[in-house]
């Protein structure tokens, strides 16, 4: 009898402790991971050379876009590649980044901006650099 009456307790104490932390459990792992940084190494690129970036809190083979400054796509896409990423802490990666400025792009202002696998839509920073 009084081994039941301790299981029980027992039992009570652990779905209580489940009940109470249930919010804790569902969706934070979302809510927890950062946002990509991407920092431009050389802000000042010319056509036919590359560009360099540092991405931090990205994943495995990133997706990139390049936008003119007011905002318009410049039809210009590209990925991280895992052989130039280390994992974060967090299960992230931080990669070494280089796009190669196409001769036909034209000199202005531009930035680029890290996607989102799942919404597809662009989040992170925005990283401004120029085209001379």
């Amino acid at each position: 009898m009084e081994r039941n009456v301790i299981l029980w307790v027992i039992g009570v104490v652990v779905l209580l402790a489940v009940f109470f932390n249930l919010g804790g459990f569902t969706g934070n792992v979302a809510k927890d991971v950062e946002q990509p940084l991407l920092t431009i190494r050389n802000s000042n690129v010319q056509q036919g050379y590359t560009l360099q970036i540092n991405a931090r809190n990205v994943g495995s083979g990133q997706e990139f876009k390049v936008f003119t400054e007011s905002g318009d796509y410049a039809g210009k896409r590209f990925f991280s590649r895992d052989t130039n990423c280390e994992v974060q802490k967090n299960g992230m990666r931080e990669c070494e980044v280089g796009y190669k400025i196409s001769p036909s792009m034209a000199p202005g202002r531009y930035y680029v901006q890290a996607k989102n696998k799942r919404t597809g839509g662009l989040v992170g920073n925005k990283a401004l650099f120029n085209v001379n």
